[in-house]
């Protein structure tokens, strides 16, 4: 994947939510002002959702999701755990072919 691809995910309202509530976590306790930029653009990505709950990603968006993947920044680990599952299946679908 390079840095001018794009994926589209989709996810339920909840599930959006409980993911832009991550990054903005993350960005909060980050030190690095790399990272914290690199989250904010993560988190506008997300947060600019289409009407149908849809979003896209960069791979540099998609990394930075990635890092907020740990527990202390949801509201619980089974939240995160389903939320990143769906990212990582979507993900996998559109590697091996889906709407590239």
């Amino acid at each position: 994947m390079t840095d001018f691809e794009h994926i589209r995910f989709k996810l339920d309202d909840g599930a959006r939510e409980s993911l832009c509530n991550a990054v903005a976590a993350a960005r909060r306790a980050t030190k690095s002002a790399h990272a914290a930029n690199g989250l904010w653009v993560a988190w506008k990505a997300l947060e600019t959702a289409d009407p149908d709950g849809s979003f896209v990603l960069t791979s540099r968006e998609l990394y930075w999701v990635g890092k907020a993947s740990r527990p202390e920044y949801w509201r619980d680990e089974m939240t995160m755990t389903y939320v990143m599952a769906d990212i990582q299946r979507q993900f996998n679908e559109w590697s091996m072919g889906g709407s590239k």
